[in-house]
């Protein structure tokens, strides 16, 4: 798909998204836009503008303007959520490659029957890397490692409460995802899917029940489809108002269309576990079932200290990259810098080597992901580790993706902190020998200005340490910015 197409497909799927949220205020006048504009310029000094290999390296100054929005709204029976920024970048020696990049970002939610009927509608178009051997670069970097990515969900969704018996839901979920890149155009894809749940109400307070069916079929630009089934009956006895086991028994089939004879997977599934609430401040589960895949477990803590929290999560599943683009794309939203933070409010963000490949057909992903962070007096602080195995469907191939990351601030006057953080990712692949090893960190000082307006200055170091093809590379770069909102 060519670029100009890429975005007129975004700009449509977005105004969709805005306008079919704007029309349903009309009944909501008691609420207003909050709306955000907002300009920043930075000028910025990179030693390896196009990441070259060690002895190779060539370096530029580069002018960068930000220019963007956020508005929001939210009434009785509808929301919405849409923030773009304009990155311009303006090289000073390879003056041949000034550039342009679009980042939109739109969320809604309309309750069209109050109690019944309800749709929810994102869009988002935003940029990454398209394949590993410039891994780590960003949107400054003239490595030609970056691809515009158009991701676009909506899903009306039915509800009915049969008083205190049980609650049921039917969703409808079309999801889309884009990437502007003749490499890597075989995986972009559209995923529809449909779950029914209807679950046990407040009658049964000791005792409850769920029933549940999900279909989803993701079809990719190459031809490859991937069609997942189950239908599972859950059985819940609340031991006390603190702790409860679980237990569920279902039918799974899933089909990987992706090579002549390649047979369909199906199989009885169960699962066994159990939940603790600990007070306000945590929430614990954990359980093991069988799968088509083989055995799988499952794990969630969540624990709020008085100036921090602790998280840790454990997955089995099997899931496309079509899922994991709207998963991780459409939440981060959209932001006037470029560099994005290791914890957002307590929830981490990806990074680039944890991001799967860019390949059609689906894979067993087994994913770790624990952290702390928090906030005391001046200081704050984030710390996360990564740990995720993909087996994909059919082909033998493999990866294996892992990182730690943090990083911390320090207040150290009125309007005036210190910014750090540091990274080390490694992520490898069954049929190619060595790995890729990223090491970053950064160092900012960042100062108010006024009531919106500040000022900074970062330092940062990125080194690619890649024994799979010896084109690793490392950069240096120094940016000063003046950002303002209105």
């Amino acid at each position: 798909m060519n670029r100009a197409r890429l975005r007129s497909r975004s700009l449509f799927y977005g105004l969709g998204v805005v306008l079919t949220a704007a029309g349903s205020f009309a009944f909501a006048v008691d609420t207003s836009w909050d709306f955000t504009p907002r300009l920043s310029l930075s000028q910025v000094f990179s030693d390896n503008i196009r990441l070259e290999p060690r002895g190779d390296e060539e370096s530029d100054l580069i002018t960068q303007l930000n220019t963007g929005f956020n508005f929001n709204r939210e009434g009785a029976q509808a929301r919405a959520s849409v923030g773009y920024n304009l990155q311009s970048l303006f090289y000073w020696r390879e003056t041949g490659e000034t550039s342009f990049f679009h980042q939109f970002f739109a969320d809604s939610g309309i309750e069209v029957v109050e109690d019944r009927l309800a749709i929810d509608a994102a869009a988002g178009f935003s940029q990454r890397q398209l394949v590993r051997e410039r891994a780590g670069g960003d949107n400054l970097n003239l490595d030609g490692n970056r691809g515009d990515v158009l991701t676009f969900r909506i899903s009306p969704i039915y509800t009915e409460q049969f008083d205190d018996f049980a609650d049921f839901q039917l969703r409808y979920s079309y999801n889309r995802v884009d990437v502007q890149s003749s490499e890597v155009s075989g995986s972009n894809s559209q995923r529809n899917e449909v779950s029914l749940n209807l679950t046990s109400g407040a009658l049964f307070s000791r005792l409850g029940w769920g029933l549940s069916a999900d279909w989803s079929e993701t079809d990719f630009d190459d031809g490859a489809s991937t069609s997942l089934a189950s239908i599972e009956a859950l059985a819940r006895w609340n031991a006390t108002d603190r702790f409860s086991v679980f237990g569920t028994i279902g039918y799974e089939q899933d089909d990987f269309d992706q090579e002549e004879g390649n047979p369909q997977q199906d199989d009885i599934t169960w699962q066994i576990g159990a939940t603790f609430a600990a007070g306000e401040r945590t929430f614990m589960e954990a359980f093991v079932g069988d799968r088509v895949f083989g055995r799988s477990y499952g794990a969630s803590l969540r624990h709020r200290l008085r100036n921090s929290r602790v998280f840790l999560d454990y997955s089995e599943d099997i899931t496309t990259v079509n899922e994991f683009e709207i998963d991780q794309t459409i939440p981060r939203g959209v932001s006037s810098t470029v560099e994005e933070a290791v914890i957002v409010d307590g929830e981490p963000v990806f990074l680039d080597l944890e991001s799967p490949e860019l390949r059609s057909g689906a894979f067993v992903s087994r994913r770790l992901s624990a952290g702390y962070s928090g906030q005391r007096r001046k200081t704050g602080w984030g710390l996360r580790v990564f740990h995720e195995e993909r087996e994909f469907e059919v082909s033998d191939r493999s990866e294996q993706a892992q990182s730690i990351v943090g990083n911390v601030s320090w207040r150290m006057a009125p309007r005036t902190s210190l910014i750090a953080s540091g990274s080390i990712q490694e992520n490898s692949f069954a049929d190619q020998e060595g790995e890729q090893t990223l090491y970053s960190t950064r160092l900012g000082l960042q100062r108010q200005l006024g009531p919106r307006l500040s000022a900074s200055l970062d330092y940062s170091y990125r080194d690619l340490d890649s024994s799979a093809n010896q084109d690793g590379y490392q950069e240096n770069r120094v940016t000063a910015t003046l950002q303002k909102s209105f």
